[in-house]
């Protein structure tokens, strides 16, 4: 064992074991944070999600919904529903994406026209054409085809282990939910296979009618006098979406890994090697920052602890530790004059901070991932 070697004093035993000691604990609590952290991100995302696909359930922060018509409502019911033919543009940096998909309304009253009414809410309509339409014994078919550009906030806080839901949401812009109401066509609606978003891939996808209030009667007349809120149905198509493995989570950090593993060659260098024992460090800390700097690039400022905060701040940690020991080590070697505490200490160093640091990296995408 080490601690047991002949040439070392009780107090120079004492002082290895309290260094360790220290050490662990610090990994420990490091660890702890960094894991308990990203785990509450994954947590909260899955929430989220589960709330944005659900007919019945509002996300937090957002307006509760009415969850009933008023009393005395009959609103025409309109059959919808939406196959995603491709997604012609994504930006997660941008928060944007662009599908194309084809839409269908079938209805039996002669007094609306739901195709020529609806919107897209948080985005907008780049072109729509009509494809086909049926009129005939009061029964109405028709089918469009829609190219929409959508706002969309990408959570990205476990980014690159990230994982998403994107919906279209349609809307009559005139008819409130008391006088249409959208009824989804499950059986119909789907996603081509030429859909393809490389590096993510598809969980689930469904279609659901939704109501959402807002805040204001938007002035209308026939509200005023009875409510300061509107609501209205949504027709809404969700797609869920998740990276897809670890390849671009090691493509991102596989700079800041070896910028830690360089770093850490350091404790087979003679502490006296002032040149390379303290450059390699120090080198090791600006290819971190270098890492950091390009990682977040990839997305957007969000202002919050993320996933790659996380890692870039546990890496940089790292490095400055093994700068710390250098010093001490060389303190031990030069001043004190201790060759074999001076090489017992490097040894305990690298042995526990490279443990520490790679099982918390080892753990980060595991618990931080979809799958």
């Amino acid at each position: 064992m080490l601690l047991t070697s002949s040439s070392l004093t009780q107090s120079e035993r004492k002082f290895l074991i309290v260094w360790g000691t220290l050490l662990t604990l610090f990994f420990l609590i490091m660890g702890a944070f960094s894991l308990t952290k990203i785990y509450y991100l994954k947590s909260e995302s899955n929430s989220r999600h589960v709330a944005r696909l659900s007919s019945d359930t509002f996300e937090n922060n957002q307006t509760a919904f009415e969850r009933s018509l008023p009393e005395g409502s009959h609103p025409i019911k309109v059959q919808g529903g939406v196959y995603l033919d491709h997604i012609a543009s994504i930006s997660i940096a941008d928060n944007t994406w662009s599908p194309v998909f084809y839409l269908w309304f079938k209805w039996t009253d002669d007094t609306i026209n739901p195709g020529n009414n609806f919107n897209i809410i948080e985005g907008e309509i780049l072109s729509k054409e009509k494809l086909k339409e049926f009129h005939k014994n009061g029964e109405h078919y028709e089918k469009f085809l829609v190219k929409a550009q959508i706002t969309k906030y990408f959570n990205s806080l476990r980014f690159p282990v990230d994982d998403h839901v994107l919906t279209i949401v349609i809307e009559d812009g005139n008819l409130a939910w008391k006088d249409l109401e959208y009824i989804p066509d499950i059986d119909n609606s789907n996603i081509s296979s030429r859909v393809k978003m490389p590096g993510f891939g598809f969980i689930k996808h469904n279609v659901f009618m939704k109501p959402h209030t807002y805040k204001t009667n938007f002035g209308d007349p026939q509200l005023t006098n009875k409510s300061n809120h509107a609501t209205f149905s949504q027709l809404i198509f969700g797609l869920s979406i998740a990276r897809d493995g670890f390849g671009f989570y090691f493509k991102i950090f596989i700079g800041l890994f070896a910028a830690v593993s360089i770093s850490l060659l350091v404790f087979f260098i003679k502490p006296t090697d002032v040149d390379p024992r303290f450059g390699l460090g120090v080198g090791g800390f600006f290819g971190a920052i270098a890492n950091a700097l390009l990682s977040i690039s990839f997305v957007a400022d969000n202002g919050s602890l993320s996933l790659l905060d996380i890692v870039n701040n546990v890496a940089m940690i790292t490095i400055f530790l093994t700068l710390v020991a250098s010093t001490i080590s060389l303190y031990i070697f030069d001043i004190k004059g201790r060759v074999r505490l001076s090489d017992l200490f490097d040894q305990v160093s690298f042995y526990i901070i490279s443990i520490g640091y790679t099982l918390i990296n080892v753990f980060i995408p595991i618990i931080g991932s979809t799958y």
